[in-house]
């Protein structure tokens, strides 16, 4: 009974949208909605090197998931309004559960936005914008094609928090804010018991122009709740300087070339339980590509990296840490390379605990070229280095190569608002994982495959 109690509702909140948007679509309404059904397929195979020290054998992964995002804006006066984004299921795989948790709605943000001559102030549950700067602030998103969610280093994540932005008429604007990232409630489980936050302040003012612009963002995060090697480190105290510039030059007639690059600075400290010294941090990381655009698409040469330490059983313990930068969760230029936190960004190139994708640096090749109105191709060729050393005991090093790969992918504009795409990959490891690992005997080979369609509305 209760199932069919639960399937009664979904139906009616269903019919209920779609009169809702037959309605807007007739009539002028305070309320608009917009969003997409996607439902996408990804498979891997071959080494996982997470596993490499224990077997050689070949392994694989593939799954499929469908998710529903829908934004709706309510605008109940000229300078107010309220969105609200809510999607589901959560991320769950094709016949992993039948509980109705794994297939539920969930609240992505929730905030109101009032509207002033002097600049929009945003307060609630806010979307990733907030957590972010740079490329993101300055209207620049790379055209990486499949899985492109955000830029170098956002987090593509929500927060609790405000944020103030203006733009001026002379180019000028502003973007400043505070969020809340986490929150742990004193208990004696941390140690020290006390009220574990994570709080981020962020200034960034910024300057536009005809074809380009820049900013530079300060930021200041307070974080009482990292956890490193099982305990939660007291007293995290992190300073970043992140400063962007895109520009785009007209070359003839409809040619066009331009640069986008980003960075970040970052030092801070940290102190252990029962430990009287801080420990200091550093960290850096960069971003650029310069961009050749003409009427059928374009091609960008790209080059990234992030700082990181010697690492392995011969590096010194007590040399300072400099990978406290690191690529966002939404970094995603290759499609095996980056894939997820147990493959081989998280598991070989982080560094620091809680850091994605660190100690390591990649040039790529990456391009899109559209065929006709419906077809377009996307393709990348990417190489990728340590750049830090593993030592062994005996003071030997293993070698910084990680790797290469190419994918080669596939947009089909089915209708105005349906697409397909699909995407290749293949990444020949590089001489690193066999001499870290000790095993000269295995096929470093990993192939990948997504698909995807997608229904906008």
């Amino acid at each position: 009974m209760k199932d069919v109690r639960n399937t009664v509702v979904v139906m009616l909140l269903f019919v209920s949208l779609v009169l809702s948007l037959s309605i807007a679509a007739k009539a002028e309404s305070p309320i608009t909605f917009s969003g997409y059904l996607r439902i996408r397929t990804f498979g891997l195979g071959g080494f996982f090197p997470h596993v490499l020290a224990e077997t050689t054998d070949k392994r694989s992964d593939k799954y499929a998931i469908t998710r529903l995002r829908v934004n709706v804006v309510f605008k109940p006066l000229e300078n107010l309004e309220v969105r609200w984004r809510f999607q589901g299921p959560t991320g769950a795989r094709y016949g992993t559960s039948n509980q109705a948790s794994d297939f539920s709605l969930q609240s992505m943000y929730f905030y109101g936005v009032i509207k002033t001559d002097y600049g929009n102030i945003s307060i609630g549950r806010i979307s990733y914008d907030v957590d972010s700067a740079g490329f993101q602030t300055l209207g620049y998103m790379p055209t990486w094609g499949f899985n492109a969610q955000a830029n170098v280093f956002d987090r593509d994540s929500e927060n609790d928090g405000i944020l103030y932005r203006n733009d001026w008429d002379n180019g000028f604007g502003l973007k400043a804010f505070y969020v809340k990232k986490s929150t742990h409630g004193g208990n004696t489980a941390l140690t020290y018991v006390k009220d574990a936050d994570y709080d981020r302040f962020s200034i960034e003012p910024y300057y536009k122009w005809e074809g380009g612009g820049a900013s530079i963002a300060v930021q200041y995060d307070r974080n009482q709740s990292l956890l490193v090697g099982g305990v939660y480190v007291e007293r995290n105290y992190f300073y970043s300087i992140n400063p962007a510039f895109i520009h785009q030059w007209q070359l003839s007639g409809e040619t066009t070339f331009a640069i986008h690059a980003e960075a970040k600075f970052s030092w801070g400290s940290r102190r252990f339980p029962d430990e009287q010294d801080s420990e200091r941090l550093l960290g850096s990381a960069a971003y650029v590509d310069f961009t050749l655009g003409y009427p059928q698409g374009n091609v960008s040469l790209a080059g990234w990296f992030a700082n990181g330490n010697d690492t392995g059983p011969g590096a010194d313990p007590d040399t300072r840490i400099k990978s406290l930068v690191d690529f966002g969760e939404g970094f995603y230029p290759f499609i095996i390379f980056y894939y997820g936190n147990n493959f081989i960004g998280n598991a070989l190139a982080q560094n620091l605990e809680g850091n994605q994708y660190a100690n390591h640096y990649g040039l790529a090749l990456l391009g899109n070229h559209k065929l006709n109105d419906y077809v377009t191709i996307n393709y990348g060729i990417g190489h990728f280095r340590k750049v830090a050393d593993y030592i062994f005991t005996d003071g030997s090093t293993a070698s910084k190569s990680l790797g290469t790969e190419f994918d080669l992918g596939l947009v089909v504009n089915i209708l105005d608002n349906l697409q397909y795409s699909t995407k290749v990959g293949i990444f020949d490891s590089g001489s690193y994982y066999s001499e870290r690992f000790n095993r000269e005997d295995f096929d470093g080979t990993v192939w990948g495959w997504a698909n995807e369609f997608l229904f906008t509305f």
